[in-house]
This record gives structure tokens, sequence and C-alpha cells, in this order.
């Protein structure tokens, strides 16, 4: 498999440097014309700035530039497809955060709670907004409405799948299947969309279903990771193992749902959970393996990095 990786990936070099773009064409968006507003006042384009500049791991555009170059796509509409892709998933961020009250995102205060609620609602919005436009700038105007249809498709199943977490009070005594329901639509749509509109540009749509069965397996799998991160945390804040209604996470899951079997301590839940992300993370890797044209090389090389930290956190977490 990592033979696979080496050979068929795209250079690192030639992402980074198309990621650099991404980063200015993202910032450009923001800021389409001047604005009616004093310098002085903070603007949702502003606050927009801002989160931004904080970074992240950028997987959305590390994706759509892979596929895209490899896909025979320019390295202009490659740039389009990652910016909009990140504008609409850091447009989820900042509202996300507004409802799960998370007053840090990625080292810094959350947008909502350095400028207030009201305001990082309407900078979501412009986010979300400027993930259209941008990708409107596409060179071939007979794909734009199949790829602006597709932004607005995986947003929405995004959406229910946000509104379903929210509503999930309670849910781990529904076991996994509701467990995994809600994992795959709202970390799987995002995370399909750029591989998928990559395929789209470069007329291969026939691709596009085992695209987002790829990019879901290997959501789930990251959900189960951040599950495993964020356990002893939640633990911390003095809630029972057998009470756990206020967050979704895997372990809570297999330690509450009526289908547990022989699932009675952390360890044994934890275990299973690294088992269960590993299951995922193998049917992604043959899923990427089918795209064409090696499309799917930087799914099988974050697939491999997500293995390793699987490993570490179920070690951490059942110390």
């Amino acid at each position: 498999m990592a033979e696979i990786v080496r050979r068929s990936a795209v250079g690192v070099s030639e992402i980074e440097a198309s990621l650099e773009a991404v980063e200015i064409c993202m910032h450009g968006a923001l800021f389409p014309e001047a604005s009616l507003l004093g310098q002085a006042q903070v603007t949702a384009r502003s606050a927009a700035s801002y989160h931004l500049s904080a970074g992240g791991s950028r997987v959305r555009a590390r994706v759509a530039v892979a596929a895209s170059l490899a896909l025979g796509l320019s390295k202009a509409d490659a740039v389009h497809i990652a910016s909009c892709a990140e504008l609409l998933h850091n447009a989820s961020l900042v509202h996300d955060d507004i409802q799960d009250r998370d007053v840090i995102r990625r080292g810094q205060a959350a947008v909502w709670s350095k400028y207030g609620s009201n305001l990082a609602i309407c900078t979501g919005d412009l986010l979300l907004s400027a993930a259209y436009g941008v990708l409107c700038r596409f060179s071939q105007p007979l794909f734009l409405p199949a790829m602006l249809a597709l932004v607005h498709q995986r947003a929405a199943v995004a959406i229910d799948g946000q509104c379903a977490d929210l509503a999930a009070s309670g849910i781990q005594s529904e076991g996994l299947p509701a467990y995994l329901r809600i994992a795959t639509a709202k970390s799987g749509a995002l995370l399909s969309l750029p591989l998928e509109l990559a395929l789209l540009a470069a007329d291969h749509a026939n691709a596009a279903t085992m695209a987002r069965r790829t990019c879901e397996n290997l959501a789930v799998s990251y959900q189960i990771l951040d599950d495993l991160r964020d356990f002893q945390a939640d633990s911390a804040a003095g809630k029972r193992f057998a009470d756990q209604t206020q967050s979704l996470n895997i372990v809570f899951v297999l330690l509450n749902s009526s289908d547990r079997k022989l699932l009675v301590s952390r360890a044994q839940a934890i275990a299973s959970a690294k088992a269960l992300a590993h299951e995922h993370l193998t049917l992604c890797e043959g899923q990427a393996l089918q795209l064409p044209r090696e499309s799917g090389a930087q799914i099988l090389s974050l697939s491999a990095e997500l293995r390793g930290e699987l490993n570490v956190q179920a070690r951490k977490q059942s110390c």
C-alpha cells in the first residue's frame, strides 16, 4: 500500500505550492468589493479572515489539489475546487462552535467567543457564500451546473447530520447504526466533496459514487479518532459512563448500547472502537484504489496517517 502511495501521489512540493494559492484565494474571496463600513469596525469579513488565519490541516484542500492535478486539471482549477471545499468546511466550523459553545478553535478564541454569536453567524454565512463564489471561477462553464448542485447536495447532507447530532440526547442507547449514520452524514459529506468535484470537473462523474463511499469510510474513522481524543475530557466532566447523554462519543455508544454484548469495560469499548475504525479504513483503502488515474492517492496517505494516530490514542485512553 505504501509503495502505491509513493508512486502515484502528486509531488508534495506541488501540493504545498498550490495550498499557498488556496490561502490567497480564500482570503481574497472574502473581499470581492470594498466594504461600506469603516476599517476600524469589526465585520464578518475581518472575523472570517481571523478564523482562516488560524490555519488548520487543510485536509479537504489537499484532497482536492492532489486529485485535480492527478486527473489533469489545471492548477488554477485545482485551487478553485480546493478553496470552495475549505470555505464551506470552515463555515460549518464557525457555526458548530456557536452551537457547541466551544470557546477555542485551532488554538485561538473561536469567532463567537471573540466577537459574539451574532457576528459569528454572519461570518459563517459569508464563508458559505464565498465557497460558491470561488467555484464560479472554474474555467469550464459546461461543468459548473453539476458542480454547484453537488456543493448544495453535500452541504444539505452535512446539515442533516449536524441536526441529528444536536438532537442526539440519549442516542448512545440506540447503538452503532445511529452513530454511523450521523458520523457519515455530518463528516463524510464535506470530506467527499472536493474529490467528487474534481472527478466531475475531469469528466469522471461515473466515479463520484465510489469517491463518496471512500470518503464516508474515512470520515467515520476520523470521527472515532476525535471521540477517542475527547473521551477523557468528557469523562472528567463528572459524567457517569452509564449516563452520557450530552456527548455523542463512540466509547459511550459502545458502553451503553443495548447490543453491546460482551463490552463491559472501558478498555474493551476503546479496543472495539479502534477495531471499528480500522475496518472502515480498510474499506476506504480498497475503494480509493478503484478511483481513476490514481486520484485517491491522497486518501491512501490520509488513511495510513490515521491508522497510526488511532493506535496512539487507543493506547493513551486505555491507560
